[in-house]
């Protein structure tokens, strides 16, 4: 029987990041260093996570060195504009199992990145977090062809926009595990653009 699986747990580096950073002092052009250490931090924690939990995906643990990742990089860190949804409206989630799952919309982002005008639905967990699925250019190449996530919390949001940082996307656990069955963005979620930022597949993949 395949796992579900679930976002809110092990990954938690868009929710610590906002709280190390708010709008008015996020890098600009390049990451500061206090920045760049703070996702390196938050990388390693996580590696860590998952190299000793019960519920990784990572079945050989004793070889395990560590997720791939793209260097950071703050041009990936943008402002979105949400046009927030009618609460309790829910949508059905394909899965990779095949099942759909239905979840809460809770708002569709705009942005712009690279040049590109961009745009994301929204979604919110049972737990109330924010869940973003997505896929962008690099999908079947250097990332997962199943897609990235990315999460963050409500309080997060302020005058209808949030900070998106893709140096935080990561992986589903069904791109380290077919034991797992993972949430896939729906078609609206393709984002134009080579997102080179957050996690990445290595060679083994």
């Amino acid at each position: 029987m395949k796992k579900i699986f679930w976002f809110i747990g092990l990954v938690v580096i868009s929710i610590i990041t906002y709280t190390f950073f708010s709008e008015d002092d996020m890098p600009e052009t390049s990451p500061t260093s206090s920045y760049k250490e703070s996702i390196l931090a938050l990388r390693k924690t996580k590696d860590k996570a998952l190299k000793e939990s019960k519920e990784s995906p990572i079945e050989d643990k004793a070889h395990f060195k560590g997720l791939s990742y793209f260097d950071v990089d703050s041009s990936y860190q943008v402002v979105a504009t949400l046009d927030l949804l009618t609460t309790g409206q829910s949508i059905n989630v394909q899965m990779t199992g095949g099942e759909t799952e239905k979840y809460e919309a809770y708002a569709n982002a705009t942005f712009e990145l690279k040049g590109q005008k961009c745009a994301l639905k929204i979604f919110k967990t049972p737990e109330g977090m924010l869940f973003i699925p997505f896929k962008d250019l690099t999908s079947r190449k250097e990332t997962y062809g199943g897609g990235r996530y990315l999460d963050s919390d409500p309080s997060s949001v302020k005058e209808h926009q949030i900070t998106l940082d893709f140096n935080t996307a990561y992986h589903p656990y069904c791109a380290y595990n077919e034991g797992f069955t993972c949430p896939i963005p729906p078609a609206e979620n393709l984002i134009p653009v080579a997102i080179m930022a957050g996690e990445k597949l290595d060679k083994a993949h």
